[in-house]
């Protein structure tokens, strides 16, 4: 599904990202994990061409480096749910989800609903007087209804209590059975090891470690090194 090759990155004349690597399969979700500042967030804004780039950006087999965002996204049918959720905050419950969204495809609304039930009955509230897992579920729900093939998740659990954690976790669990490629950002790795397929660790802008999450030792090793900013190695582990 993506193939991201040698990426580097930069928000003007600073660069953020050095000779980033990993691949996605179809239908899997890996997680890029590291500190706050490592460079995750800047991954998924190249993967959506948001910031410029250089290197590789593949999407289903297509060179995507140089396709604007709206094109990109309409293509290859990626949405995502950016850190802080990007609701509008003028806007209902209702107008969050659809916004975008042509009318005649109002009816996928009836699928974001099956998955998030606590929403039907706030559908024309102001979305600023849910909580903030409430509004969390309305950012998934606003993903859903474009009825991607790749998601991306920038720090779903960012600003949550433990228990909404693991609701929304439980939601995301129901995407993942459906077959949808995810792309996450996490910070706890040991939420991410539980959820995901493979781990990524992403340190000052750099790929360090692959692993498989079921790969208990591997996974260990990569826990180790990211909390040690001084050891950054460059290549795969598993």
């Amino acid at each position: 599904m993506l193939e991201v090759e040698h990426l580097s990155a930069w928000y003007g004349r600073t660069q953020a990202l050095f000779d980033v690597s990993f691949s996605l399969q179809t239908g899997r979700c890996m997680a890029l994990v590291g500190t706050n500042g490592a460079g995750k967030t800047t991954t998924i804004r190249s993967v959506l061409g948001l910031i410029r780039t250089s290197g590789g950006i593949r999407i289903e087999g297509e060179v995507s480096e140089r396709l604007a965002t709206p094109k990109r996204v309409r293509r290859h049918r990626i949405a995502a749910v950016h850190e802080g959720r990007g609701l509008l905050k003028q806007l209902s419950v209702f107008e969050n989800i659809v916004v975008g969204l042509p009318k005649s495809a109002y009816d996928r609304l009836e699928e974001a609903l099956e998955l998030f039930p606590a929403l039907k009955s706030r559908l024309a509230d102001p979305v600023t007087l849910l909580s903030g897992g409430q509004q969390q579920m309305v950012a998934l729900a606003r993903a859903v209804v474009e009825r991607p093939k790749l998601l991306l998740l920038d720090e779903p659990s960012l600003g949550l209590a433990p228990g909404i954690v693991d609701e929304i976790y439980g939601h995301l669990s129901k995407l993942r059975a459906s077959g949808l490629t995810m792309l996450l950002v996490e910070q706890n790795i040991a939420r991410a090891r539980d959820f995901a397929d493979d781990l990524c660790l992403i340190q000052t802008g750099r790929s360090a470690f692959t692993v498989r999450a079921t790969d208990d030792a591997a996974v260990a090793g990569l826990m180790r090194l990211a909390f040690n900013q001084d050891q950054i190695a460059h290549q795969p582990l598993a």
